[in-house]
């Protein structure tokens, strides 16, 4: 069951991402993640979007989403374990990776 969708001013629409997704996401396109340096490339393989969790930024809007860091953890082929990364990401990037081009 899953509860009712954030209000959010403008209206924006969270992409739909299956778990598994291979995010790459490039400097300024993700944040707050205490286990890899600010400011570099980051690849992850999806687990969850948070979409109740919506951050108006200068830079736009983000949501805080969830993984296993590529290609250090192999996810796929272990006993299920909880995700090794949080990280707040754009939500432009996310839209990007549905269609496989960088966000503008």
């Amino acid at each position: 069951m899953t509860g009712p969708r954030p209000t959010v001013t403008p209206a924006v629409e969270i992409p739909e991402l299956p778990v598994g997704t291979l995010l790459r996401l490039g400097p300024g396109e993700w944040s707050h993640c205490a286990t890899v340096p600010l400011g570099t490339y980051l690849e992850m393989t999806l687990s969850r979007i948070h979409r109740n969790a919506v951050r108006t930024a200068p830079a736009g809007l983000w949501v805080w989403v969830v993984g296993h860091k590529h290609p250090a953890c192999t996810w796929a082929d272990v006993d299920p374990h909880p995700p090794c990364l949080q990280v707040i990401v754009r939500v432009d990037a996310l839209v990007a990776a549905t269609d496989g081009r960088s966000p503008a």
